[in-house]
C-alpha cells in the first residue's frame, strides 16, 4: 500500500479556519480521528481513525475493526483533542447549503457559532 502524503510522528491535526476535512490536511498522519460522512449510510455519521492512503482513496479504521475507504473531503476533522487523545467533534449542518461542518475549537466557544460552511462564508 502507498504510504504518500502520511505520517507516523507529529500531533494530530483538528478544524482549523483552512483546514476542515482530511483532504485539507498536507500530512496526514496514521491514527488521525475522523467524522465520517461517507457513502455508506451504516457508517455515515461515525467516527474512525485515518490508516493510509490507497489510490487516492483515504482508508479508515472503524472501532469494529472495519476498515472502509473514502474521498478524503467525506472525513472531517474533529473540534479539540484532550490531553488524553480522546477527540470531540461539534458538527453543524449549514444553513445555506446544507452540508455537514466541523467547527473549530474557537468557533465553538464563541457566544454565536457560525452558521453557514466555511465555503458559504466566503
Amino acid at each position: 500500500m502507498p504510504l504518500v502524503g502520511t505520517s507516523s510522528s507529529g500531533q494530530f491535526s483538528c478544524a482549523t479556519e483552512s483546514q476542515h476535512t482530511l483532504k485539507d490536511l498536507r500530512t496526514k498522519r496514521k491514527g488521525q480521528p475522523v467524522f465520517v460522512l461517507g457513502h455508506l449510510l451504516n457508517r455515515k455519521g461515525q467516527e474512525a481513525t485515518f490508516e493510509v492512503f490507497n489510490d487516492r482513496i483515504a482508508l479508515v479504521k472503524f472501532s469494529d475493526g472495519g476498515i472502509v475507504g473514502y474521498d478524503p473531503l467525506e472525513l472531517l476533522l474533529p473540534t479539540d483533542i484532550d490531553d488524553k487523545g480522546i477527540a470531540y467533534f461539534e458538527i453543524r449542518p449549514c444553513q445555506a447549503c446544507e452540508i455537514l461542518f466541523s467547527l473549530t475549537r474557537e468557533e465553538s466557544q464563541m457566544d454565536q457559532e457560525p452558521t453557514q460552511c466555511p465555503d458559504c462564508r466566503t
